[in-house]
């Protein structure tokens, strides 16, 4: 297993930004990722800022002075993205091998802001028309609905994009202190990819803006943050939307009054949940396929876990011509997940290798490799720490953390056809 791994180097810059090479030589690209600590779970919260800022600033970034980052290095023909989550912004590119165009320029756009009150009122337009589309969507609907169920008054339960109010709040003014808040050199880290020359990569980012940014002295911490939820009763949501069936969705909250470990522990606790997951709601279960035979579930239904900093929760999502029955025999294995687990433990081997090798096949695509990185939610690990845990795990193990983590009651979101 361990010839598989990349190699890793990992130091700091003086300004504290953290960077992290892995090279590939065997590949004909360069992947860079660059990671802010800062999500939409983090205003409005721990700050006065909008709901939709963390979002509002990945997209504004790319307006540059006189251009437009995005455009400039998709001339190259090279791939840029950025995405939003709930803990963490990302910016990120691929280039040809030992290309360092498209690196120097993510180092750019994302230390230089240009706030323009033209570009800031056009994109609060853009954005608001997103939102309205997103409500008129029954998927959704679904999905933000069983997040407010699980997260209510709380950021969490909001849209990373925000709302139609709170993106109308949003100027200039909040874009720069927000900016100033939260993309410090000593918030961010950089992993560089690929087909690279260690010297050359090296000089690129230390004379880079972000290479130049001095460390900065003012901020917001948040790494060691929890969220205090109080405790969430059992609930039911119906609603009508458009769409064909019945779709469903269950969550439930986990470390519910406890904290949420971080680190190679919380990466520990998300592999293995999710392994139970796997087993217990899938075609190894016997009752998973009367589920199936009987048309309570199709192909579609599907289980997702988020684990992020000081949140878990897992969700069961899938369409039903009997949401009620399917939703309470969902519930009804979650309030004996480790017993399922247990009896099913047997084909743990199986579903472990499956996952491996979903897994191992990443290490194929740098685009896999970096967007995998999760920054400080799991101390630095990367795709190899998650398959070496992941080849170590037991029956026992998962049975006993399944047993120590404190879990909500379920709440359920149905959308009926309309």
């Amino acid at each position: 297993m361990n010839n598989l791994m990349p190699t890793l180097q990992s130091f700091q810059l003086t300004n504290g930004v953290k960077v992290h090479l892995s090279p590939r030589p065997q590949y004909h690209q360069l992947a860079g990722l660059l990671t802010v600590n800062y999500g939409a779970r983090d205003q409005n919260t721990w700050t006065d800022e909008p709901f939709g800022t963390a979002h509002f600033i990945e997209h504004q970034l790319f307006q540059q002075p006189g251009y437009d980052a995005l455009d400039k290095i998709s001339g190259w023909g090279d791939t840029v993205n950025a995405f939003t989550a709930m803990t963490q912004t990302s910016y990120f590119t691929i280039a040809p091998a030992k290309d360092y165009r498209s690196l120097a320029e993510l180092l750019t756009f994302t230390q230089e802001p240009y706030f323009q009150a033209t570009s800031v009122e056009r994109e609060q337009r853009i954005i608001q028309q997103e939102i309205k589309m997103y409500e008129d969507d029954a998927g959704a609907q679904l999905y933000q609905n069983i997040l407010g169920a699980l997260y209510p008054n709380d950021a969490l339960g909001i849209d990373i994009g925000g709302t139609t109010t709170s993106i109308a709040a949003i100027t200039p003014a909040v874009l720069n202190r927000a900016y100033t808040r939260h993309y410090r050199p000593d918030n961010m880290e950089l992993f560089v990819t690929g087909n690279f020359d260690q010297d050359q990569v090296l000089e690129v980012i230390e004379q880079s803006p972000l290479g130049q940014r001095s460390a900065s002295q003012h901020g917001t911490t948040v790494e060691a943050q929890q969220f205090t939820q109080m405790p969430l009763p059992a609930m039911s949501l119906e609603l009508e939307g458009a769409t064909l069936r019945n779709k469903i969705a269950v969550g439930q909250r986990l470390f519910e009054q406890q904290a949420v470990p971080g680190g190679r522990l919380g990466l520990k606790i998300s592999l293995a949940y999710n392994l139970a997951l796997d087993l217990v709601f899938s075609e190894h279960s016997a009752r998973y396929l009367d589920w199936y035979d009987q048309g309570l579930i199709d192909d579609g239904f599907s289980t997702e876990l988020t684990m992020e900093r000081g949140a878990a929760h897992l969700l069961l999502l899938g369409e039903t011509p009997e949401p009620e029955t399917l939703i309470s025999e969902i519930k009804s294995v979650l309030q004996h997940l480790q017993t399922e687990f247990l009896n099913l433990a047997d084909g743990l081997e199986l579903v472990k290798s499956e996952q491996l090798g979903r897994y191992i096949s990443r290490l194929n695509s740098l685009d896999e490799i970096a967007t995998r990185f999760e920054g400080p939610t799991f101390e630095d690990a990367f795709l190899w720490d998650e398959i070496e845990i992941l080849n170590t795990l037991t029956s026992a193990e998962i049975s006993e953390i399944i047993a120590k983590v404190s879990v909500s009651a379920p709440v359920s979101v149905t959308v009926h056809p309309e």
